[in-house]
């Protein structure tokens, strides 16, 4: 099923992927389970058990990519709002995480296509942020895909096994519908459960 929310011609920049955007709602167990052995080829330390395509929170929608019929690329958003204790205030966001491209078809520009999906996602959404947080080895990947760094802005939240984490992975920013210098300063809190 498409939805108002995908890419205007259903395709990413001529290649052979299609991208499709599903609110979790749509998708039938035989999907989550194609989702889930796609995200266990990319998330090797993570358990992806049979019908469940999320490691912490379940998000709210997925952006997909298909080639010949193949699950290819993946990534996860919900919305919620991320809490900025410096200035006493909450920031909405898009919070996008399960990014995954499969191991066999990466390094071609799957995952900048993927991440164009993502980003077109958000605007359709209406959101001013898009947030994920990664380790420092992928983080120039999100770079070159229009995402920038929070270096200067700590992020707590809660992991897929209920602790809390500081400063292990980095925030990543990307600006949708308001500019960077509209973003809060300081640390900002991830109130629940990644994705």
């Amino acid at each position: 099923m498409r939805t108002a929310l995908l890419p205007r011609d259903g395709r990413s920049d001529g290649s052979p992927t299609t991208w499709s955007c599903r609110w979790e709602t749509a998708l039938a167990p035989r999907e989550h389970d194609a989702l889930a052995a796609l995200l266990a080829r990319s998330y090797a330390t993570t358990a992806f058990a049979r019908g469940r395509s999320w490691a912490g929170a379940r998000p709210e929608l997925r952006v997909l990519g298909h080639r010949d019929g193949e699950l290819v690329a993946h990534a996860a958003v919900i919305r919620r709002f991320l809490r900025a204790p410096d200035e006493d205030t909450s920031v909405l966001v898009g919070d996008v995480g399960l990014v995954a491209v499969h191991p066999g078809r990466q390094g071609g520009g799957l995952g900048g296509a993927l991440m164009r999906s993502v980003a077109s996602t958000l605007d359709r959404l209406g959101l001013p942020f898009g947030f994920l947080t990664c380790d420092p080895e992928v983080r120039a990947f999100y770079e070159r895909c229009g995402w920038t760094p929070l270096l200067e802005h700590p992020v707590r939240s809660i992991r897929v096994d209920q602790d809390l984490e500081d400063h292990r992975r980095h925030g990543m920013l990307l600006p949708v519908a308001r500019p960077a210098t509209e973003w809060p300063a300081g640390r900002v809190e991830r109130n629940g459960q990644e994705i």
